[in-house]
């Protein structure tokens, strides 16, 4: 009997503190996710980088190359990690994020990412916008869909009329 009640005591006492754990929200959630995504590119782990991806999500990068899935999301961070971003620096600079339902967001980065290798061996810095669907299974939010781009240039001022 003193077991029984010892360990209802323990259970109740666990739920308790489990109980005052603070629910971390959806946006909150999200943006640790975007957080933990940069610490892995920031590591060139390409097999960590495409596991933030559902098994069937996709990917357009800046330069127009695509991948579909998991194995194809690897390979492009893969060639991208051990070429021109083999010792880049990636950072999320502001997000965006509208709920689309509790278990889906679309989301907005801005991203500067430093030390891009050039063939000349010099660097570049490129700031692309990054427009992800993420959608939550379980207790994860999942990249469904990203495009990564850069924006043009504004267009030169008109000419003044003579």
């Amino acid at each position: 009997m003193v077991r029984v009640f010892t360990a209802t005591f323990i259970a109740a006492l666990l739920s308790t503190a489990a109980l005052g754990q603070p629910v971390k929200s959806n946006e909150q959630q999200i943006r640790d996710r975007i957080d933990e995504f940069g610490a892995a590119w920031n590591k060139h782990d390409p097999t960590t980088m495409a596991y933030f991806w559902s098994v069937d999500g996709d990917l357009i990068n800046p330069a127009g190359r695509k991948a579909k899935g998991l194995t194809e999301i690897q390979r492009l961070f893969q060639d991208e990690q051990n070429g021109v971003m083999k010792n880049s620096t990636y950072t999320t600079t502001s997000t965006s994020i509208r709920m689309l339902d509790p278990t889906l967001a679309m989301v907005d980065s801005d991203v500067e990412i430093t030390g891009i290798a050039n063939p000349d061996g010099t660097t570049v810095t490129s700031k692309p916008h990054v427009t992800a669907l993420m959608r939550k299974t379980g207790d994860k939010w999942w990249v469904v869909t990203a495009r990564a781009y850069n924006y043009l240039p504004p267009p030169p001022p008109p000419a003044p009329k003579s």
